[in-house]
């Protein structure tokens, strides 16, 4: 059934002005529902986290709400798998930050020339911080694809961590993360998936995947009440969602 251009267009303010917005690849429009959702917020149930009073619990009831919607969006084993941030940037820097911790000098972490920089930069600066060697896996620049090849050949060198991209932001590539993680695995290492592009267009199943983190960015896909029971379509009212195993 086609979807009806018109009426989903009437659902997102911003589109009624008199302009063209050609930035979808950095994010999306806000829809109205959304706006109603936040100001529902801000105005009911404003409050800091686990106090003893109304506003309060009503605030953490609505996280756990979102919690669990988010799971399911992931297909998570458990809602409490789901870390709520500010970007997938900073979630992904202090991650990062947290597991070079466990990194001895000499480990090795893969990235890939396929991916977003932030998904990318801050491995190398964990890995300058603790001494870590850093792979890089090329593409194929004729079509775009990955070098699985050279992915294997990487792994093979028993990295720590493989960070990789679900979907190129740049080129529209979907890697095959699934058989990644399976590599990465069986070779001990840690498995961070950017799925911020491929998010808003394919299901995600993290148990199916295997891997060990997950990050997605809310504000490139959203819900309004017109496509509501549209199979890709979810609300959006946190910035980002982690998935942590």
């Amino acid at each position: 059934m086609p979807l009806d251009l018109t009426v989903i267009r009437a659902q997102f303010p911003a589109l009624q002005h008199d302009a063209i917005y050609l930035d979808n690849p950095a994010g999306t429009q806000v829809a109205r529902t959304v706006l109603d959702r936040v100001r529902d917020y801000l105005v009911e149930h404003n409050a800091n986290h686990d106090g003893a009073f109304a506003t309060s619990r009503e605030s953490d009831a609505l996280v756990e709400q979102a919690r669990m919607e988010a799971a399911e969006f992931l297909n998570a084993p458990e809602p409490h798998e789901i870390v709520f941030g500010p970007n997938m940037t900073s979630l992904t820097f202090n991650l990062s930050r947290s597991l070079a911790r466990t990194f001895n000098p000499g480990d090795t972490i893969v990235v890939t020339r396929l991916d977003h920089d932030a998904n990318i930069t801050p491995w190398v600066m964990a890995a300058e911080d603790r001494g870590c060697q850093v792979e890089w896996v090329d593409f194929h620049p004729e079509d775009g694809t990955l070098d699985m090849q050279g992915m294997q050949v990487a792994i093979e060198k028993k990295p720590r961590l493989v960070a990789v991209g679900y979907a190129s932001n740049a080129l529209g590539t979907i890697n095959p993360v699934e058989k990644i993680t399976r590599l990465a695995h069986d070779a001990g290492a840690l498995v961070y998936i950017d799925a911020v592009q491929y998010a808003p267009h394919g299901p995600i199943d993290v148990q199916k995947l295997g891997c060990d983190f997950l990050v997605c960015s809310s504000y490139k896909y959203y819900e309004t009440q017109s496509i509501k029971n549209h199979p890709r379509t979810r609300i959006s009212h946190m910035p980002l969602v982690g998935y942590l195993q």
